[in-house]
């Protein structure tokens, strides 16, 4: 709650509770206490030092101008790698092998490697092999 826009109706409340339970330093001190007041005397989330993000609105009709293509099997994605008409394109894995867990994106310009990231997450006891492929797609973006 602490993270709404100043435009959400409710960013105003969720403020003013957080201000009158900072004046009692958290102390619980109010007779009737909200739901809010108690999560505003134990978490102590000042909304101001919060960042927040507007969301993104789309007119209801829009396309992207991107194409997501995921291939089940390797020849696939060859005859589709080979058909493609595009000038860039950004191809990311994720996987866990030999123990270890990472990701990879790389972007080809014109049938040419341009850009490649590698992230190691660590191995397969700290992470799994759905980790891995999140943070390929993170890295294609």
């Amino acid at each position: 709650m602490a993270t709404l826009p100043q435009s959400h109706p409710l960013h105003k409340g969720i403020a003013a509770t957080f201000r009158v339970c900072a004046k009692r330093n958290f102390d619980k001190k109010k007779r009737y206490p909200s739901p809010l007041h108690n999560l505003a005397n134990q978490f102590k989330i000042d909304s101001s030092l919060t960042e927040t993000t507007n969301p993104v609105r789309c007119y209801p009709e829009w396309k992207p101008d991107v194409t997501l293509s995921i291939a089940n099997k390797a020849q696939e994605a060859l005859t589709e790698d080979a058909e493609a008409e595009e000038e860039i394109r950004v191809y990311s894995d994720g996987s866990a092998v030999d123990g270890g867990v990472g990701a990879a994106a790389v972007v080809m310009t014109d049938g040419r490697k341009t850009r490649e990231k590698i992230f190691h997450l660590g191995s397969i006891e700290e992470h799994t092999a759905y980790e891995g492929e999140a943070v390929g797609m993170v890295l294609a973006v």
